[in-house]
């Protein structure tokens, strides 16, 4: 996987990254962002990619695709720049030629519009027979306003992804206009999109023929958002582009595309499908993380996960939980200061200036100063004379980097999917929500198994660990009790049954569905 011909650099700028470090191992890049914002930035960038007739066509690293996101400034606007809208309906009292000339008048002077559209709201009057039928197509459209009351500001709140119209990236207000804002879409959702384009292309071509009908126009959701657009198509913004995965093939490509293609082909309708999606999409990015992070310490595949379904007390499936958790969170350091022994540290130019007895260390602190400002792009100079001290600054520097962007993230990602918690203690663990646990028997599950074969496919797929079986080869010998995992066993069918995934048999076995494909 990491062999220098599954890779290839990034040609984009690192002027602005402070070393070019974890960016090199997982890619550019994967830190932490509003859970929905997942979602919202992976589609924004396929919806892109469709206008151009670009959608899911095979990239590989050196590549740059490059997209115009929309901005939807009239909508975004009308929904959550717009707080007299309601007040002004009241006050007209039933007379619709006042509540249209108060309102307008109010959008003249305080929507913000940038130069490129006149804040003019004229065109409404044409679309709708009354205010009040205006106001409640405002009003419902709020109601699926993705994490509502998350106090952002009105140009990063976003509906839930009805259509294309309702897909626009995040942006600042700056004087009299608008800028592009990575602290909302901080372009994991890119590199998921990225990671999809590299799985196989059958599997490509199952999610680009689902996806493609998620972003027509014509459909009637999107349509209602159109009625509150003037033009034909919303406003763009500026070209997007410079995200950057590393490697051409991975093994959590195709598995994350596999997961995708299998909901997108159970025919939910319209986009219900995307409820499922978001945490899988995290899960897959997650595993990614902690995969590669193994593979640059020289293991083959994921790290084992090892699943409590939450129980009442604390026992051994708990400790092990803990401790699974705890494995992987850390290997990412250790993967870190490996990348930096093997292409920073290990070059044999470097290694010659710093063994040369003819040089003080003045000197040689001045070239691997240089040496590192050349290799991972690192911005400002390490204060110390020392060329030992040197190194293990750059160690602390670089695990820290680490720890607060790339580590964050994934720590993010995984208690966003719900494969991560904390629940019922003060440490984190692993142990998946109901909603996670739907969504992989959604995405693995097409005719009735006994939970013993999903159990099995789940170890086998995703390394996750919940039964004894699974588990015994996973676990440490002190942290592990057959009977303890027995009973998670146990509880994962439980939960099942409740959910209406499983059903219990009068030979006690318990059946797993998928309702979904029942109802097909």
């Amino acid at each position: 996987m990491i062999a220098p011909d599954n890779t290839e650099p990034y040609s984009g700028s690192k002027d602005r990254n402070e070393a070019w470090i974890a960016e090199a191992i997982w890619g550019h890049r994967l830190e932490r962002q509003p859970f929905s914002a997942l979602l919202l930035e992976f589609l924004g960038m396929a919806e892109g990619m469709f206008r151009q007739g670009k959608l899911l066509d095979a990239t590989r690293p050196g590549d740059n695709p490059e997209y115009v996101a929309s901005r939807c400034l009239q909508l975004r606007n009308l929904l959550y720049n717009n707080p007299r809208m309601e007040e002004i309906l009241r006050n007209a009292q039933g007379s619709d030629e006042d509540g249209w000339s108060q309102w307008l008048d109010v959008m003249n002077r305080t929507a913000s519009l940038g130069d490129r559209l006149a804040a003019d709201f004229s065109y409404l009057r044409a679309r709708f027979d009354t205010f009040a039928e205006l106001v409640s197509v405002v009003r419902l459209l709020r109601r699926i306003t993705v994490d509502p009351g998350s106090e952002r500001g009105w140009t990063k709140q976003f509906l839930y992804p009805i259509g294309p119209a309702a897909l626009y990236e995040a942006i600042g207000e700056k004087g009299d206009g608008f800028e592009r804002t990575r602290r909302v879409f901080t372009r994991t959702g890119e590199i998921a999109y990225l990671m999809l384009s590299r799985a196989s292309e059958p599997l490509r071509a199952k999610i680009r023929n689902r996806l493609e009908t998620s972003f027509d126009p014509a459909t009637s959701r999107n349509r209602l958002v159109m009625r509150l657009i003037s033009s034909l198509e919303p406003d763009r913004g500026e070209m997007k582009g410079g995200t950057y995965l590393p490697y051409r093939s991975h093994p959590a490509f195709n598995r994350m595309a596999e997961d995708v293609a299998a909901i997108l082909s159970l025919d939910l309708p319209d986009q219900d499908a995307f409820q499922y999606l978001q945490p899988l999409l995290g899960l897959h990015l997650y595993l990614y993380g902690i995969e590669t992070a193994s593979a640059w310490l020289g293991n083959q595949g994921l790290p084992p996960i090892v699943c409590e379904i939450l129980a009442p007390r604390s026992d051994l499936v708990r400790k092990a939980a803990v401790a699974s958790y705890l494995h992987n969170d850390g290997i990412g350091e250790l993967a870190v200061r490996k990348f930096i022994d093997i292409t920073v540290l290990s070059d044999e130019g470097l290694n010659k200036i710093l063994k040369d007895d003819t040089l003080d260390d003045v000197a040689k602190t001045d070239y691997l100063a240089e040496h590192l400002a050349r290799t991972v792009s690192l911005k400002t100079r390490l204060d110390t004379t020392d060329p030992r001290k040197m190194t293990e600054l750059f160690y602390a520097f670089a695990r820290n980097l680490y720890r607060n962007g790339t580590a964050d993230g994934l720590t993010s990602l995984g208690t966003g999917c719900g494969l991560v918690s904390k629940r019922g203690t003060n440490r984190y663990r692993y142990a998946p929500t109901d909603d996670l646990l739907r969504a992989l028997v959604l995405a693995n599950v097409t005719a009735p198994i006994e939970e013993s074969a999903l159990l099995r496919n789940l170890h086998h797929r995703y390394q996750i660990s919940i039964g004894p079986v699974e588990a015994k080869n996973d676990v440490l010998s002190y942290q592990f009790d057959e009977t303890d995992f027995k009973k998670n066993r146990d509880r994962f069918g439980q939960h099942l049954v409740g959910m209406g995934l499983a059903q219990r048999k009068s030979d006690a076995c318990i059946y797993v569905i998928n309702p979904m494909e029942v109802l097909a």
